[in-house]
């Protein structure tokens, strides 16, 4: 019995991650540079507390009917194989000069709680802070370089 569970566990796993893993490649097969930070991001978290850590990816889009609506689809990583997948909304105007500041708060799925997420995002670097549940942390991404 525990030989057909773990015979099944890579397929659950490549069946939970496979439709933004999807996204994300298409996303960064398709993105060319622009003066916005939407697109698609990678890189890594890490808490300041505890020192958990691990990767982060990040589609960031806009929303066309309401322009000053940016969604953040993300997808994290902690601990031996266990993913998060979940988006956030930020109300905040895209300035002249591409930056995208943030200051809003997040609730993650699961009851991870509440963040405050403060920073900006610029067309080439995605560095943004978060605090919430005894937690603070960074967030630190930049362009995929291959799919």
């Amino acid at each position: 019995m525990n030989a057909s569970w773990l015979t099944l566990l890579p397929l659950a796993l490549l069946v939970s991650c496979s439709g933004y893993q999807r996204d994300f490649k298409r996303a960064a097969r398709e993105f060319e540079p622009t003066k916005s930070p939407a697109g698609p991001w990678k890189g890594t978290w890490k808490s300041e507390v505890n020192g958990h850590h691990g990767p982060l990816w990040c589609l960031v889009s806009n929303d066309p009917l309401s322009p000053q609506t940016w969604h953040f689809r993300y997808r994290a990583g902690w601990g031996a194989l266990q993913f998060g997948d979940y988006t956030h909304s930020v109300e905040t105007k895209l300035q002249s000069n591409g930056t995208l500041p943030l200051d809003s708060s997040m609730t993650l799925p699961k009851n991870f709680g509440t963040y405050a997420v403060k920073g900006q995002i610029t067309p080439t670097q995605f560095n943004v802070r978060f605090e919430g549940n005894g937690d603070q942390g960074t967030m630190t991404l930049t362009r995929p370089t291959t799919p």
